[in-house]
């Protein structure tokens, strides 16, 4: 489907339910990004927040995996939570409550998904699922939660360790269908269970395996992902795969250091050098970012990112402890991404390396952008983003 076509098809069933503000807030979102307005007066209307920046597994290209602390650890205070679905809630139409940790560590995570629904919104949560406390199968589909994405990159504890380090697959696969098991039992559809699967060059054989250890454990699809990864020696050879679908790279530009540490990123002044990076496979087509019009990151500390790639927290664009969300919206650093994106689109500018600001030094715009899961562009009216209850307030 199109771009035209999947925004209509967004729109349509906002309008079937009757959700005009939401309805008004997303074509508002949508017509300021295409027109690339410097000021946006709609809110977010896709958001990702992080109950936690903590995880008990050490991937290799996961910052918080890998203890490189550019953020701190920290589960976010209920308070700040509530605090944030009254801001955003209204306009919202789907949260991804999860980034840079393991959600299912916070012990609040159930009652998070349930305020979220409160305000109808289309709730997801992404798990590695090694850890599922004493009930939760059943609190999880009892929270209303619409999708759960299980992150399993393997068919085996051999390959899929590789990767997902300290990891347990059997635990991973086991509290699965604990989860399949808890819908059946209690009558619910949801959540729609999908499995992850990141597609390396050391499991690209296990694929079948996978699909059909994905049936056994109840979930309702599986995906394979071409994975980002990391700009270091050795990475093109070790883990890209060979099959090209899952390879997000040109293997033939594949650089071995990131762009901020290339040499002759400044001019003899010190400023940023606009730099052409182009390391991706495919189509070169440029396409804006939608992420500063349309969507926002929020983490555990209360820190707000221009999107949920940025990993270091010296590239956030403001913390709510000191801002209403609103001011942060349209303040300095985010009129320059705005500004940033849609000149990039235009072909005016390209990527400066080495600017301090996360957009202007993102060599990724257009390629790391989110879309409404497919059933939002299909004629078919699925069951969920419905409310589970009108919204009472917040509490």
């Amino acid at each position: 489907m199109s771009d035209t076509g999947a925004e209509q098809a967004v729109a349509d069933k906002l309008a079937q339910r009757k959700l005009w503000a939401k309805l008004f807030n997303y074509r508002a979102a949508r017509e300021q990004a295409r027109l690339g307005l410097e000021y946006a007066s709609a809110m977010p209307y896709w958001l990702t927040i992080d109950p936690s920046s903590c995880c008990q597994l050490q991937c290799p290209f996961c910052p918080t995996g890998q203890r490189r602390n550019v953020r701190p650890n920290a589960l976010m205070e209920p308070a700040l939570f509530r605090a944030v679905m009254k801001q955003l809630g209204p306009s919202l139409l789907h949260a991804d409550l999860m980034n840079w940790g393991e959600p299912m560590l916070h012990p609040d995570i159930f009652e998070f998904i349930a305020l979220t629904k409160s305000y109808r919104v289309e709730t997801l949560l992404s798990s590695n699922m090694n850890h599922l406390p004493e009930g939760g199968a059943e609190k999880l589909v009892l929270s209303g939660l619409d999708l759960l994405t299980v992150s399993i990159d393997g068919a085996s504890q051999e390959n899929y360790a590789k990767y997902r380090v300290g990891g347990d697959f059997n635990a991973a696969v086991e509290n699965t269908a604990r989860v399949a098991s808890a819908k059946l039992k209690l009558g619910r559809s949801n959540p729609k269970i999908t499995w992850q699967f990141l597609v390396f060059r050391h499991n690209e054989h296990e694929m079948d395996s996978a699909r059909e250890l994905a049936v056994q454990a109840g979930a309702d699809e599986i995906g394979f992902t071409a994975p980002n990864l990391p700009f270091k020696p050795g990475i093109k050879d070790e883990w890209m795969s060979t099959l090209p679908k899952y390879a997000l790279y040109d293997a033939e530009h594949f650089p071995e250091r990131p762009p901020w540490e290339w040499d002759k990123t400044t001019d003899t002044e010190g400023k940023p050098l606009d730099i052409n990076v182009d390391v991706y496979a495919g189509d070169k087509t440029r396409r804006p970012c939608l992420w500063p019009w349309t969507a926002t990151a929020i983490n555990p500390d209360g820190s707000v990112s221009p999107c949920c790639s940025v990993e270091e927290r010296c590239h956030d664009f403001g913390t709510l402890a000191e801002h209403s969300f609103s001011a942060i919206w349209n303040n300095t650093q985010y009129r320059a991404a705005r500004r940033h994106i849609a000149a990039y689109a235009r072909g005016e500018k390209n990527s400066l390396p080495a600017s301090p600001h996360a957009c202007e030094r993102c060599f990724s715009i257009g390629k790391s952008d989110f879309r409404f899961p497919h059933w939002w562009e299909t004629d078919r009216l699925c069951a969920f983003p419905d409310p589970l209850a009108p919204h009472k307030d917040g509490k």
